[in-house]
């Protein structure tokens, strides 16, 4: 007792918050491990699976009330909170450790569901205990579970940059058992299970986060996407990725080359993000003959046509693009590398294998997010190059193969043709198979025409902006995939540029696919004659129209509608089948959230339903919390999405929008009982502000996110952050709200927060439905409308003032 000398209200107080920090920050973290050992289809679950678990704890209290009493709690709270550690733990490690090789999603989703679903149903437990069990006021207990979830989100995004999903693993564990100890030393039961638990987990994350720290040998992630993996000379986690150096074979690296180069180049380490998206790293001593292969390189293709003094790179990786542009004779070069990690391995780790390229005096290397970057500087440039660029960058926002692509949208584009000199170019690569793989090269044409019309150009004129050339896939070569790389430039390309085009094509072998004269097929040539119109794209196998940044999912080509109707995307514009196969993971687990949401909502009352007096009665509340956990998470959805963007860092996205929303909506819920509880207050009041609230935030972000994109990251946070808080505090009185309005079913109030549970599951699935297939627009504004709902439910619920 003397180590937790607490009352009882403040240790139901601590309780809750630092529970919803440790599933906070235990679902970010899964979706971080989703994306490195399974897919990025997988990334969003982390999400729900910890609102279907939450709501299965919930649901548990309702059916076995006698066990889950007010007398009971802390006793129930301490196993639970146990469990929540261990579970967390042992599944965890046995999915990080055990070789999945599962041939689709049917076979794998419910084997995620069913054992991740484990510690959330016991942290459900938790939560839903202290809401429905304890005398303290609900408003208050919310706020502080909005408040520990807000920090839990915070503090995930900090501690991956210091140590690995394992060593945070046990952190949290640790954290979850102090915590049981606490409440079990108020409750005088299981504490010597709790002070051993916390002992060994704390010696846990103190053994693996030193041998991380210090690159000694650790648990590590065993098997990635069906891979073992090994020979790691370098391993760093961070929020967004995992990076690894490794041992690289001594054949030229190449993308897309137009000649075989099998002669040895110089020595190479392989560097891959998350397992998956791979590069280079290049020994380089200064002498630039060996790189001479570079040349035959289609991404290259663009410094034949025009001399270049400015360049810019985007996405440096292992800091090949950067060898090239030193090979043709670049004066100035600037680096822009996102990852901090990659950043780290090139500039400290290996900078003496790669060359020290940041301390050259023609080069710059900013770690940064590069559309921001630019937008932010008055500097323009020759060349901006965009080679293979892929921010597979998994939060939770929900990601799939389709993620949302700031680099790939019109507004992107414009932005960069903004800070191009007169005779400056884009050039951007992308792959490109003339058989089977053709998806992505549209798409490029289609943003390269759109953006010049945007610009000004006429449809007539936009071809004489537009390069394009090729390597095809050969049976042997180092990728199998062929590469195209697409150069758009402000001014119209001359005739002697363009014979300078053929020149270099049957110099290096490559295919000429587009120009100014002549297209490679029909597709193509409608598409920059600017002549395709929305009837032409809807024709299409594919959905082909340029990406823009209210639908910013370059690689999202599937039409949901189609894949419903069965049509089979199977002819020459189909990409490889990944657009096709996330759309149908997408579609499996909309149909199970819609089976689940419904389970959760009737099931559960069904025995109660037939004894149950006020039947009528409890429906407008059951409705209402269905309204506000389904309104709150196509809000939060969609403004990550936007904000994601605006922010220019994955990261800064989610931390931002969760920290800010869950803040300030704790401040809400601990303000609510001065409105709800002041005598004659009209409660539909609460849900109309909101409503006011949330149609300024939807009008005003697109306008604000534009007029702020020019300044730094924290002007850009400020905004964010002052344009989110005052909705969150409006939607954090919604919950107490419908918890104050329905006391006279107290006894059914664990079912009532399963349905706002259930019902946000479902949430997280539909708004990136509704995202990827209409727009983030049309979620947050079907989020504004569930809100809408709540005005007439609330005040059916009323009471009505004595006549």
């Amino acid at each position: 007792m003397i180590l937790f000398p607490f009352s009882r209200q403040t240790t139901h107080f601590v309780g809750i918050a630092i529970v919803a920090f440790c599933i906070m920050a235990y679902q970010v973290l899964l979706t971080r491990i989703f994306s490195v050992v399974l897919f990025y289809h997988y990334a969003f679950a982390g999400i729900s699976l910890a609102m279907l678990g939450l709501t299965m704890g919930a649901q548990r209290l309702h059916y076995f009330k006698d066990r889950f009493s007010a007398a009971r709690l802390e006793i129930e709270w301490v196993k639970a909170a146990l469990g929540f550690a261990v579970s967390m733990v042992g599944l965890t490690l046995g999915f990080l450790f055990f070789p999945y090789f599962f041939p689709s999603a049917v076979a794998l989703m419910p084997v995620l569901i069913y054992v991740f679903i484990v510690p959330f149903f016991y942290g459900g437990i938790c939560v839903s205990l202290i809401l429905t069990r304890s005398e303290t006021p609900v408003g208050k207990l919310y706020a502080a579970d909005l408040a520990g979830a807000s920090f839990g989100c915070l503090g995930i995004v900090a501690v991956l940059f210091l140590f690995d999903p394992i060593t945070v693993l046990f952190g949290l564990a640790f954290i979850a058992s102090l915590t049981a100890w606490m409440m079990a030393a108020k409750a005088q039961s299981h504490i010597g299970t709790a002070k051993c638990l916390v002992a060994v987990f704390f010696i846990l994350f103190a053994t693996q986060g030193a041998l991380y720290q210090t690159n000694q040998p650790h648990l590590h992630v065993m098997w990635a996407k069906g891979n073992k993996l090994e020979q790691n000379l370098f391993e760093r986690w961070n929020t967004f990725s995992l990076v690894r150096v490794y041992p690289e074979k001594s054949i030229p690296f190449g993308w897309g080359f137009g000649h075989t180069h099998l002669e040895k180049s110089p020595d190479q380490l392989g560097l891959d993000i998350d397992a998956q998206a791979g590069t280079t790293i290049t020994k380089f001593d200064g002498n630039l003959e060996p790189l001479s292969y570079l040349a035959d390189d289609v991404i290259n293709a663009g410094y034949n046509l025009r001399p270049a003094e400015d360049v810019a790179v985007i996405g440096v990786g292992g800091g090949r693009d950067i060898l090239s542009a030193l090979y043709f004779h670049t004066p100035h070069i600037v680096g822009v590398e996102l990852n901090p990690s990659i950043f780290e391995a090139l500039t400290k780790k290996f900078a003496g294998f790669s060359g020290h390229l940041d301390q050259r005096p023609d080069v710059s290397l900013v770690n940064a997010e590069a559309r921001s970057w630019i937008n932010q500087g008055h500097r323009s440039f020759d060349v901006i190059q965009i080679s293979l660029i892929d921010t597979w960058a998994a939060t939770a926002a929900g990601g799939l193969s389709m993620s949302e692509n700031k680099l790939y949208t019109v507004n992107a584009w414009k932005d960069f043709l903004d800070h191009l000199t007169p005779n400056g170019f884009l050039s951007v690569s992308r792959w490109f198979d003339a058989t089977q793989h053709t998806g992505e090269l549209y798409r490029m044409l289609s943003l390269a025409a759109d953006t010049l019309k945007q610009r000004g150009v006429s449809d007539n004129d936009i071809k004489n902006h537009v390069l394009v050339f090729a390597v095809d896939s050969r049976p042997g070569a180092l990728f199998q995939a062929g590469v195209a790389t697409l150069i758009i430039s402000p001014s119209a390309l001359t005739a002697d540029e363009l014979e300078n085009a053929r020149k270099t094509a049957d110099a290096h072998g490559f295919r000429l696919l587009v120009a100014p004269d002549f297209a490679w097929d029909s597709v193509s040539r409608t598409i920059i004659s600017g002549a395709a119109d929305d009837a032409f794209y809807e024709h299409l196998p594919l959905d082909l129209k340029a990406p823009t940044d209210d639908r910013p999912f370059f690689f999202h080509m599937a039409r949901m509608k189609d894949l419903i109707k069965g049509r089979a995307i199977t002819d020459d514009m189909s990409i490889s089948g990944w657009s096709n196969y996330a759309v149908k993971v997408m579609l499996g687990l909309l149909v199970t959230t819609i089976i689940t949401t419904l389970y959760f909502t009737f099931v559960p009352m069904a025995d109660t339903w037939k004894t149950l007096e006020d039947r009528r009665g409890l429906i407008p509340f059951a409705a209402y919390f269905a309204a506000i956990g389904l309104g709150f998470m196509l809000i939060e959805i969609s403004q990550m999405q936007r904000l994601m963007i605006f922010l220019g860092h994955p990261v800064y996205g989610l931390t931002i929008v969760l920290f800010t929303l869950l803040l300030f909506g704790g401040i809400g819920s601990l303000n609510a009982g001065r409105f709800i509880g002041k005598p004659g207050f009209q409660r539909w009041l609460i849900p109309a502000a909101l409503c006011f609230v949330l149609a300024l935030l939807g009008l005003l972000t697109p306008l604000l996110t534009e007029q702020f994109k020019i300044y730094g990251i924290l002007p850009r946070m400020i905004v964010s952050i002052a344009l989110l808080a005052p909705a969150a505090f409006c939607m954090g009185m919604m919950f107490p709200l419908g918890m104050t309005a329905s006391m006279r079913y107290r006894e059914l109030q664990p079912w009532l927060w399963s349905v706002n549970g259930a019902f946000s599951v479902f949430g997280t699935i539909l708004g990136t439905v509704i995202s990827m297939e209409l727009g983030i627009a049309d979620a947050f504004w079907t989020g504004f409308a569930c809100y809408l709902l709540c005005i007439p439910l609330i005040y059916k619920t009323s009471p009505r003032p004595a006549v």
